[in-house]
């Protein structure tokens, strides 16, 4: 295999060689995933390969961090092209930009608006260095880095561009750097979300990941839409995906990861450089509702992934038929209700309804605050009725399907959901009586056969929201499997 020709300068090492193979810093990490580990453009990652770097090493051939391996002789990990023997870097002619910055780093200041170049005080030659010398390194330096080459390298690949250290001494700015990366930025043509958008917002998710077979409730237009009031919503096109946020007095996150076909590298860098730069110095900046079969994709090109629950998955059959010892309980209390309750009525959701849904769902926060909250739940409470009214006042724009349940005329219980798949059913929120013995369960059960006759094979009920009696709850009706999700950030 021919070697691929060089398409940047080498920059000049200003560690004398003997120095670095008497160090015990470079090329070697604490930890597997370290945001330390030097990325790769694509370039890079054939010269390594043709030098002799595993090629599994690479998780993603159009741009990542490189994967370490345990060091053999202790604790820690070692990069794959370090040889622990000689202390010595097998590819250290065709290393990659990111080591050959070293012992200097590019990063975005603490308030994340400037590319900065600057040295890490972990190095212990560099502070020894003469002043002098520094000053000449750093002029150089900075003019490479301010080439076109360098900066057209560093616009397409972030990554390159390392998050704030307190140990890294700052010794210049980079403005062209910094106005290459803000200008992808600034060209991000940011829409309001309305109600309008849910066609493209349903088409894009159902390109995202179509081989999903129980997708999140998250991965849905209405799961979102309902929560309007509260959060700022809008949208925007970037390289190729679609992208959905949500600003709050915190500042700007997004509610899924980047939708659209193929893999996420470029939409996933620029969209988390877009919030960066929006969010200033806030570390607001984050992607929520990750499923994890992104899981690989997302750690190899250096994020972090930190869980964040899971969505309850049921068969529509069970939970219908409530047949069994294990489901003894939801079959007592149903069969209570209709002994107790003869003139009862499950019917599809009517505009006409709304008043008295509105009506059932202040008395039903009325009955969980005198049954005692906690600060988290009664939070959770005081958000729901924003939901709630939106539900019962947008439910066919949103594309909700809605039933109620009726005592001598009376709406006693309601509950909406979404179809996430043709033979995935998704409840989004459900209201009971709690005074009514078995309604609650009741209207679970009646919700889950009229949409099982429209095709209906899996419910999935979305998470507990940290709830333990919700968890407990969603527990004792057996789900058959759980789907976590997980939150994107940085660090």
């Amino acid at each position: 295999m021919p070697e691929p020709v060089r398409s940047l300068p080498i920059l000049p090492q200003i560690v004398p060689s003997q120095t670095c193979v008497t160090c015990e810093v470079c090329c070697r990490f604490p930890e597997r995933d370290s945001f330390l580990r030097p990325y790769f453009t694509p370039q890079e990652i054939a010269r390594a390969v043709a030098r002799g770097v595993d090629e599994s090493k690479f998780p993603h051939p159009d741009g990542c961090q490189v994967e370490v391996a345990p060091h053999p002789d202790g604790e820690g990990f070692l990069c794959p092209a370090f040889d622990p023997i000689t202390s010595r870097c097998t590819i250290y002619e065709d290393r990659p930009l990111d080591c050959q910055l070293y012992p200097f780093a590019l990063m975005w200041d603490a308030q994340r608006q400037h590319v900065v170049l600057g040295w890490d005080a972990k190095c212990p030659y560099m502070r020894d260095v003469a002043s002098a010398e520094m000053t000449t390194s750093v002029d150089g330096l900075a003019g490479l880095l301010e080439s076109d080459d360098i900066v057209g390298t560093l616009a397409e690949h972030p990554r390159l561009i390392g998050r704030f250290q307190d140990d890294v001494v700052i010794v210049r700015r980079l403005e062209r750097v910094t106005r290459a990366l803000r200008h992808d930025v600034e060209s991000v043509f940011l829409r309001p979300l309305t109600v309008d958008d849910r066609p493209r917002i349903q088409a894009a998710i159902a390109s995202a990941r179509p081989e999903l077979p129980i997708p999140l409730a998250a991965f849905s237009f209405a799961s979102h839409y309902l929560w309007h009031s509260i959060l700022d919503y809008s949208w925007a096109e970037i390289a190729g995906h679609l992208c959905l946020f949500a600003s709050s007095s915190d500042g700007m996150f997004m509610v899924l990861p980047p939708l659209g076909p193929g893999l996420l590298h470029q939409p996933l860098h620029q969209a988390m450089r877009y919030m960066r730069i929006r969010n200033g110095g806030s570390r607001v900046s984050r992607i929520e509702n990750v499923p994890a079969e992104y899981h690989d994709e997302i750690t190899g090109l250096g994020y972090c992934l930190t869980p964040a629950g899971a969505d309850y998955i049921y068969l529509a059959e069970d939970l219908i038929s409530l047949s069994g010892d294990r489901y003894k309980s939801q079959r007592a209390a149903c069969n209570r209700f209709e002994r107790e309750h003869d003139t009862t009525a499950c019917e599809p959701y009517r505009p006409e309804d709304r008043d008295a849904c509105l009506a059932m769902h202040g008395l039903w926060r009325e009955q969980k605050e005198r049954a005692g909250l906690n600060e988290w739940e009664r939070l959770l409470l005081n958000d729901s009725s924003v939901a709630h009214n939106a539900v019962l006042n947008e439910h066919q724009s949103m594309g909700l399907l809605g039933v109620t349940v009726k005592i001598a005329g009376t709406v006693r219980g309601y509950t909406f959901g979404m179809w996430l798949k043709p033979d995935v059913f998704c409840i989004v929120l459900e209201v009971a009586d709690r005074t009514v013995s078995g309604l609650a369960q009741y209207v679970f059960r009646e919700c889950c056969r009229v949409v099982k006759e429209q095709g209906a094979v899996f419910i999935n009920t979305m998470d507990d929201s940290q709830l333990p009696r919700l968890a407990n709850s969603k527990r004792l009706y057996h789900p058959v499997a759980t789907r976590p999700n997980f939150t994107l950030t940085e660090s």
